[in-house]
């Protein structure tokens, strides 16, 4: 049989899933019994993998640590969007389940780049299946926007996450759980219709192979076509993915993937101008945009990943993880800057551009893991080292000769534009970062109620860039990162905690003559109480505060020198965030789930201004569904509603420096799911029920973004 991870550690702690194969993942149990490679679990399994489980109840988790612990032991505020929740909200892509995820805000650069702010902070530090990836900030190729169907789960810890991530960010860390093959042989096809000509098709197959079932493979396919609410734009994804897990000895296995994934949005454009000439707001449209018909995105990544495990007879894991991912993006546009006249909407500004990239990143991770004895008492520990290179190298062609007339631009759609002949792409951005940390980490049981967990990483980060001609390079070395977290169980129901770390994050933004601004340096503290209210129904109340310097601030209405398209930013000393977040989530009684968070968070300046205003302050999120049961066991309902505060932006206007706002909005999501035979169903989704207008972007470069208005979609699915 496949084993658990860490189905080899102590007895009474960690046991074997059942169902699908965890090669990665502990899994942990009340009690166990290890008798011939053969566990029995009894009492509540906190499985960690969540897609043979129809709860929104969340398992364990080594995304802050690197330590096997459940949600409770964590001294961190997590969350967990499992797979049920994933499927009854009908979230497709990356994009979406972050946007629902308690605590995680978002706003849009333009039509295809997304920016997610955690505690008052962007979010820059994603992982998948515990690999760090970090993100380029400026040159996005769409890495914040992945299709769902290939994971199981995702993985939220809000503050600071420096310990693996080697950048103390305290935002929070995105870990992206891939789905693993099946025992038994298993498939599914299932298909989408819906609003603005809405068409996606899924398939998903697994198997294992022989007769000794040690070795199974699986494979996802989606294509996913829609047109949006934005005149003239189309958005096309083909998603493929396999992996193969197989257990090479009884102590070691091994898992093999593959992922690919193209995108590309036709009519791609930033939002539209929110001013006229004359300084009035402008009132068009949700079709609006600031698009041409011939205006284009793609982004294309393929991603390749190993990960091996062993497993020691004293108890303890040795990991190697590697993963190597290829883009390619590309971007054509033109951008129309400036203020209409609101009657010709002759005026505006034009840049055409025509951006091409590369991008190869490479990932290594080495952790060795388990259980050791001092004083008379079983504690845990964990070591790691990672690497991370990330080669770039991005090209610019302009028009040759005169541009195109842009001609006039009125009610959001402008007069037929050409595209214009291309000269030969020029280098913009060639750069190679690489980034080294070793860390250790330990939980030190001090007490039956008390616990220690405490670690430090030392980090180096170097990058070589030459950007727009101006050769540049960045190192710093040994820089310290420890972490802390002090948790007090008072029963088996209630705990508190205490936890510290500092903070080393470096930034991808530039001062007004073009250098990247100095790392952000500061420290993070929170206190919080975890309470398991029922077998599956979780409660978590979290108070925060970071204290931060170095933090860059983009300066209203500037740019960089000669670069009339990148914001220029500037060092702040002595920001801060304070706030408070509460998450009720898990299984109210059988059948109904819930999953509903609130969260404060303020962000300010030394001065007590308030900072990142393009994200709310105030956020509360929820959703809930339920399955009937008896003769209506066959219909599963539910709803939620999304709550934010005000945002703003203060942004170049035709009478200088002008705040243009979205006030606080609500909105309500629907579904309902019917299940003809156990392995036929349908489900409807049925999205901003009251056709709720907003802006999800503000004063980006002086031009705003509607938000999606009611639209409704309906999925077939069918199990073989």
């Amino acid at each position: 049989m496949f084993l658990d991870p860490l189905s080899h550690r102590r007895a009474g702690r960690f046991s074997v899933l059942t169902a699908p194969l965890l090669l990665s993942v502990p899994v942990l149990a009340e009690t166990t019994q290890l008798e011939q490679d053969t566990v029995v679990v009894t009492g509540r399994q906190l499985s960690a993998d969540s897609e043979q489980r129809d709860s929104y109840a969340p398992g364990a988790s080594t995304t802050a640590t690197s330590l096997p612990l459940s949600i409770k032991e964590t001294p961190q505020a997590v969350s967990v969007l499992t797979h049920q929740q994933i499927k009854d909200q009908g979230l497709n892509t990356s994009g979406d389940i972050m946007h629902r995820a308690p605590g995680v805000s978002m706003t849009r650069s333009d039509s295809n780049r997304f920016n997610y702010s955690a505690r008052g902070y962007s979010i820059s530090t994603y992982q998948f299946d515990g690999l760090m990836t970090p993100i380029q900030g400026y040159w996005n190729f769409g890495d914040t926007d992945w299709d769902s169907a290939i994971y199981d789960r995702i993985e939220v810890v809000r503050g600071a996450t420096g310990l693996l991530t080697g950048a103390g960010d305290p935002s929070a860390s995105v870990n992206f759980i891939r789905k693993k093959p099946l025992l038994e042989s298993a498939a599914s096809l299932s298909g989408d219709i819906g609003r603005w000509d809405k068409r996606r098709i899924v398939a998903d197959v697994s198997t294992p192979f022989g007769e000794s079932g040690r070795t199974a493979a699986r494979f996802i396919a989606v294509r996913d076509q829609q047109d949006t609410h934005v005149d003239g734009m189309e958005h096309d994804k083909e998603t493929y993915y396999g992996v193969i897990n197989s257990q090479l000895t009884a102590r070691t296995d091994v898992s093999l993937g593959i992922e690919y994934q193209h995108n590309q949005t036709d009519g791609a454009g930033a939002g539209f101008p929110m001013f006229y000439a004359d300084g009035s707001l402008t009132d068009f449209d949700r079709s609006a945009s600031n698009n041409t018909d011939w205006s284009r995105f793609f982004n294309e990544t393929t991603r390749a990943f190993m990960d091996v495990n062993h497993y020691l007879d004293n108890g303890w894991r040795l990991r190697a993880a590697y993963s190597y991912d290829d883009g390619n993006y590309g971007l054509s546009y033109l951008f129309r800057g400036g203020f209409p006249d609101q009657e010709t909407g002759e005026g505006m500004t034009a840049y055409f551009a025509n951006y091409r990239g590369d991008r190869s990143r490479q990932d290594l991770h080495f952790t060795a893991e388990g259980p050791f004895e001092l004083w008379g008492r079983e504690h845990e520990a964990a070591f790691g080292w990672v690497r991370t290179q990330d080669d770039l190298d991005m090209r610019l062609a302009s028009p040759v000769g005169a541009a195109p007339g842009i001609g006039g631009y009125f009610d959001g759609k402008g007069d037929p534009v050409l595209e214009p002949e291309w000269s030969a792409y020029g280098s913009v951005d060639d750069s190679k970062l690489v980034q080294t940390g070793a860390y250790g980490v330990t939980r030190l049981s001090l007490a039956d109620p008390l616990h220690l967990v405490a670690g430090m990483r030392f980090s180096d980060w170097k990058l070589k860039q030459d950007y727009y001609g101006d050769h540049r390079s960045y190192s710093y070395s040994n820089e310290l990162t420890p972490y802390a977290g002090l948790i007090y169980d008072f029963d088996d129901r209630f705990s508190s905690y205490v936890s510290y770390t500092e903070i080393f994050q470096t930034q991808n933004v530039r001062s007004a003559n073009g250098s990247l601004l100095d790392p952000i340096t500061g420290r993070n503290y929170e206190v919080g109480l975890k309470a398991s209210l029922a077998e599956e129904l979780d409660l978590n109340l979290a108070v925060f505060r970071s204290e931060q310097d170095g933090l860059g601030e983009a300066i209203p209405g500037e740019t960089v020198n000669g670069r009339p398209d990148t914001q220029a930013y500037r060092a702040t000393e002595g920001a801060t965030v304070e706030g408070f977040e509460a998450e009720l989530v898990g299984r109210l009684a059988p059948g109904w789930n819930l999953n509903a968070s609130y969260t404060m968070a303020s962000p300010k300046t030394a001065e007590g201004d308030r900072m990142n205003t393009t994200h709310p302050r105030q956020q509360a999120k929820l959703f809930t569904s339920y399955q009937f049961a008896d003769d209506w066991r066959a219909l599963r309902v539910g709803g939620g509603v999304r709550w934010q505060s005000d945002i703003y932006r203060n942004t170049r206007g035709p009478n200088g420096t002008t705040r243009v706002s979205q006030g606080s909005y609500s909105v309500v999501d629907l579904m309902a799911r019917y299940e003809f035979t156990p392995d036929l169903s349908a489900q409807l989704n049925l999205n901003n029920l009251f056709d709720k207008e907003y802006y999800d972007q503000v004063g980006f470069y002086s031009q705003a973004w509607w938000g999606a208005p009611r639209n409704v979609r309906l999925s077939l699915s069918y199990d073989f």
